[in-house]
């Protein structure tokens, strides 16, 4: 009994350690982030250019539609007594539809000998948990990476015209593969809507 014991405070130590290094290399991704300086993560063995978010090109129809639901739902909502609720749902329209027409900028991403630089943005491999590709070109070609301690835990970076194979080997070696991973219920939604 006291084996059992003694070997689950062990057990709960080393997650607690585990737990505080992932904090430090976050705080210091962060510090390196803000401080803009030059580190070994500049050092990319693999680097290309990739755009902050994925863009989805949408023509009149959509557009049609898009007005026609938030107009109606304003309007209903109008109708009975519920402005605020309406005003919400035109303010929200109003800044989707604002926020659509910016272009995403190119982003440096360079994967190097101890982690992976998107922008200014750092994840050392030991806070990577895994990565996979999803590579379906035209429609998809994206790397994924599973992150520890983040609020957003899974970063999606477009491969452009980057060599699917080439990426793939070299981060194999350094971090576990989930193979054989689809993207989810919500991302085909958004794809499918345009979102």
């Amino acid at each position: 009994m006291m084996k059992k014991i003694k070997q689950r405070l062990k057990i709960r130590k080393v997650k607690k350690t585990e737990k505080s290094l992932r904090k430090a290399l976050k705080k210091e991704a962060i510090s390196i982030a803000k401080e803009g300086r030059k580190t070994a993560y500049d050092e990319g063995v693999l680097t290309w250019k990739s755009p902050e978010y994925t863009i989805h090109q949408k023509g009149w129809l959509w557009y049609s539609i898009f007005v026609l639901i938030f107009g109606g739902s304003s309007y209903l909502a109008f109708r009975y007594n519920s402005w605020t609720f309406s005003l919400a749902l035109v303010v929200f329209a109003v800044v989707y539809l604002l926020a659509d027409k910016k272009k995403p900028k190119k982003v440096p991403v360079k994967l190097s000998e101890i982690g992976v630089k998107v922008g200014t943005r750092v994840y050392q491999y030991s806070r990577i948990r895994a990565f996979w590709i999803v590579y379906n070109p035209p429609f998809q070609k994206t790397l994924h990476l599973e992150v520890y301690n983040e609020f957003v835990s899974e970063v999606e970076i477009s491969l452009e015209d980057e060599d699917p194979a080439e990426i793939h080997q070299f981060l194999a070696q350094r971090i576990p593969e989930l193979e054989g991973k689809e993207p989810g219920f919500l991302d085909n939604i958004s794809k499918l809507l345009k979102l």
